[in-house]
């Protein structure tokens, strides 16, 4: 059994089982963490109030057949991104976006600091989608459409992880890809 105490970003949050949650964290020395937390769905949960996403928390991670949240601080929340609607949706979005992209248990100290930059202060939408891509290893500077080869390329498909232009994007549904002008 080994123990983790760790800074993290919670990225989602499922249900599971009648008073569990499957926790969906990225973390600052593991990377992305799929995590339990017991009773976490009963109203006397003290955990249940930290393990929501768009928090900034102190975790820690026991793991003895997969990883189970003991203790969680919740010292920074972004209050800024809570105050605005547009701001949280656009948030939320984006975490999921992270959820999809990165692969469990592989940390990355420089993208787990641009998220905190980008979440902290104000974000433009279609220049943050562009950078993390770039950070992640797909870079649209030098990407060409997927469809037609065309060199512009205006839109990512996550699940695929390739490239569109404004044209061959138009066909995919809208929930599907990313603006990344």
């Amino acid at each position: 059994m080994q123990e983790y105490f760790t800074e993290a970003i919670v990225l989602d949050k499922k249900e599971s089982g009648d008073f569990d949650s499957l926790i969906f964290l990225y973390t600052k020395d593991l990377g992305k963490v799929v995590a339990r937390a017991r009773s976490s769905r009963k109203i006397t949960s003290k955990l249940a109030g930290h393990l929501e996403p768009l928090n900034f928390v102190r975790v820690r991670l026991v793991e003895k057949k997969g990883f189970h949240i003991v203790d969680v601080l919740a010292p920074k929340q972004i209050k800024k991104i809570k105050a605005s609607i547009e701001n949280f949706s656009k948030s939320l979005v984006l975490l999921q976006f992270i959820n999809e992209m990165v692969y469990e248990f592989q940390p990355d100290l420089y993208f787990w600091q641009e998220i905190r930059k980008i979440l902290i202060s104000d974000f433009e939408e279609k220049y943050t989608y562009r950078y993390l891509l770039k950070i992640l290893g797909f870079d649209p500077k030098f990407a060409s459409c997927n469809n037609c080869s065309g060199k512009t390329v205006n839109y990512f498909y996550k699940s695929e992880q390739i490239f569109f232009c404004q044209k061959c994007a138009s066909k995919i549904p809208k929930d599907k890809v990313i603006l990344i002008e």
